[in-house]
């Protein structure tokens, strides 16, 4: 009976298509009567269902909902896939269930006599998981079950503890008229005044010139110390290539030597291959920005001492085939056990995130300086000015990520307080005449990155935006870019994403590199490098891949300002052939998608992300959309 409370959970990121009574036919409502519907509605499914744990009679609801479950979702699209844009019904489903299951959790965890408070709670919901685990085929047993092992004693902290009502915590779903109430959920830094809102675009980029430092960015390497050529690449697990199933393994579902297009991570002989190519080939490297991820995506069954082991292999080896360059790294959602869980200093010291801390400051300390040992360790965050007149910012923008829970527990007591940091840092960078890199493992525009963090965060950066040379991370897999714009609509910074080491998943392997020009450190170009992994794994290991610059950004402009890059997207927007050769970079010319080519949704999308840096916020996606169905439709 209990086992369906389980399922509500899951419904938050896994429900599509479900139809719900009272849902709206048309959805011309404004947001604020749209919200008010989906609480009416959740507040009735939500006591409906109490009376069912009272009861043991289920409603038609609830069957419908257990039957739509199991074939609304693919195992693998919860673990491998960002929340998507739905349609405005798929997302008043989601705002609505998540509401419910909120108001349920509420009733069942917290009561006294809650169905599932007690000592036996973490036994019990576990109990349950499995159990929906396997009936409603959300992943095998083993990845469940190492997900609740991993992630139980955090999750019911933070249920027992947060601060949060339902509509907060379902506020943070990136959907507009799922609205956040309460202040915790929805505050704002103070930001220096300073010269007021941008009145214009930024337009000022000096051009290339021989003395241009090269800088190398490596990001999302994802090494798997578990990779074994010729397991199996076809699991039903998030990673494959690990083992081999009872049954043997076809030819054709063998885990390639130098890496695989499938759902697998980077074997440590390809990482060792990638540093060998960038050494020989780069021979004037003035820095390299590590952008994060480094640990592999087994998140259900990562540990402590595993993560710190390949954290340390990796940074070793980057000393090793780099010794003289200085390397500045971010973190990556993927370093903590458990995966993506970030708290702040106040959590309770077994659930904290200071063992992490310690470990990054014990192997990134080489390169910083001993002022920046405070913030490594209060957050893996910190600051460094490699030479005068020039500083790197690294945050920890984990504060960000919708899956981390610990969000959920006290919003601005978790995320607010390093975007102050940020904030006090740039303004005394702007009092010193510095320019200043940022680096940032997750896109602020991403669906997954909370919305009032990213509007926050993209207020710092409109008003620092004359200082801030460009912003570097990862996370997506994907060689692209993000413009950011003021409030006022104009062009004013670049998030420049170095894609993935890693060929997980449908992807190339690469890396970046770097033109910077000298005086305000701004990108004059960009070169990505990768190899094919079709023809690397012909060669097997009595080859090695042949590593090529795939393009470099001036291809498509000289002007890499941000006015020149809104410029370029216009024109992205009026010649779709332009965007489609931006769309088979960005995929770094993998096999596999480029044979499955981008259609006209797909291309909608890709503009789309480009100038998307505050998910919820899609005026200028807006207006370059209709601008590329036109083109698309003349």
């Amino acid at each position: 009976m209990l086992s369906k409370l389980i399922l509500l959970a899951l419904l938050a990121v896994a429900v599509r298509g479900l139809n719900l009574p009272g849902v709206p036919v048309d959805f011309e409502q404004d947001d604020e009567t749209l919200s008010a519907i989906s609480q009416d509605i959740a507040n009735k499914f939500s006591e409906e269902y109490v009376k069912f744990l009272e009861t043991g009679v289920e409603s038609s609801i609830l069957k419908q909902i257990s039957t739509q479950l199991a074939k609304s979702h693919t195992k693998k699209d919860m673990f491998t896939k960002s929340i998507a844009e739905l349609h405005s019904a798929d997302q008043f489903v989601m705002c609505t269930t998540c509401r419910s299951v909120a108001n349920v959790i509420v009733e069942t965890f917290r009561a006294e006599d809650g169905e599932l408070n007690g000592p036996n709670a973490e036994s019990t919901t576990k109990k349950m998981v499995l159990e929906l685990c396997n009936r409603f085929h959300i992943q095998t047993p083993e990845v469940c079950s190492g997900l609740v092992d991993l992630n139980w004693p955090i999750l019911h902290y933070i249920i027992m503890n947060s601060l949060a009502d339902t509509r907060s915590l379902c506020g943070m779903l990136p959907i507009r008229f799922c609205k956040v109430k309460q202040n915790n959920f929805n505050w704002s830094v103070k930001v220096d005044k300073g010269k007021g809102l941008l009145t214009a675009p930024k337009s000022d980029v000096p051009q290339k010139t021989e003395n241009d430092l090269n800088i190398v960015q490596i990001t999302d390497i994802h090494f798997d110390p578990d990779y074994k050529v010729g397991a199996s690449a076809e699991c039903e697990e998030p990673l494959c290539c690990r083992l081999n199933p009872l049954g043997g393994v076809s030819e054709s579902a063998k885990a390639g030597y130098w890496s695989d297009y499938r759902y697998c991570d980077a074997p440590l002989h390809m990482v060792e291959n990638a540093f060998d190519h960038i050494k020989e080939t780069h021979k004037k490297i003035d820095y390299i920005y590590q952008t994060g991820d480094i640990v592999p995506h087994n998140v259900w069954t990562t540990s402590k001492e595993g993560n710190k082991a390949m954290l340390t292999q990796i940074n070793d080896l980057m000393i090793e085939k780099f010794p003289d360059v200085q390397i500045f790294p971010s973190v990556g959602n993927h370093e903590p056990h458990p995966t993506n869980i970030f708290g702040n200093e106040d959590v309770p010291a077994e659930l904290s995130m200071n063992w992490l801390y310690e470990h990054l400051w014990s192997i990134w300390q080489r390169w910083l300086p001993d002022e920046a040992k405070e913030t490594v360790l209060k957050g893996g965050y910190y600051t460094v000015s490699p030479k005068p007149g020039f500083r790197i910012i690294s945050l920890n923008n984990n504060d960000c990520y919708i899956y981390n829970w610990w969000i959920y527990l006290d919003g601005s007591a978790t995320s607010q307080p390093q975007l102050d940091w940020l904030q006090k840092t740039l303004l005394a960078a702007e009092k010193a005449g510095e320019y200043v890199h940022i680096l940032a493992h997750i896109p602020s525009g991403e669906s997954d990155c909370w919305t009032v963090w990213a509007r926050e965060y993209n207020r710092i950066i409109e008003r620092y935006s004359h200082i801030i040379g460009g912003i570097f991370g990862g996370h997506t897999h994907k060689d692209e870019m993000n413009l950011h714009y003021s409030q006022n609509g104009h062009a004013m910074a670049i998030y420049w994403n170095g894609g993935s080491l890693t060929s997980y998943s449908f992807k190339n392997p690469n890396y970046r590199t770097y033109d910077i020009e000298p005086v305000t450190y701004q990108v004059v170009d960009h070169h990505t490098w990768i190899f094919n992994v079709t023809e690397a794994n012909e060669l097997g290991a009595n080859g090695t891949p042949r590593w090529f610059k795939e393009y470099q950004f001036t291809e498509f402009t000289n002007d890499l300002s941000p006015a020149g890059i809104d410029a370029l997207f216009e024109k992205m927007a009026a010649e779709p052939d332009v965007l489609l050769q931006f769309w088979k970079y960005k995929m770094t010319s993998a096999d596999p998608l480029v044979d499955a080519g981008c259609n006209e949704r797909c291309l909608l999308s890709t503009i789309c992300h480009l100038v998307r840096t505050v998910y919820d916020e899609p005026g200028r996606c807006n207006e370059l959309k209709a601008k590329l169905k036109e083109s698309l439709n003349y």
